[in-house]
């Protein structure tokens, strides 16, 4: 029996191409390239994503109208 393996990841950050600060965001989309040439599905949450920039192959969400902890107390 020859199952395929469906990994998937979930990342957080605070940048990714094109929105650059520093090298974090650089790091992230190497390590999200590799990843997704070997075949794993990925989620990366951003504290604001707008557009896609060159994550056409990740799945891109952002932390707007979320309830931040501050809110809570």
């Amino acid at each position: 029996m020859n199952r395929e393996l469906l990994l998937k990841v979930f990342m957080l950050g605070w940048e990714f191409p094109p929105f650059i600060s520093g090298g974090l965001g650089t790091a992230c989309y190497g390590l999200t390239k590799v990843m997704n040439q070997k075949g794993i599905q990925i989620t990366f949450v951003i504290s604001k994503a707008s557009g896609t920039g060159y994550s056409s192959y990740i799945k891109m969400l952002g932390t707007e109208g979320y309830v931040q902890a501050k809110e809570l107390s």
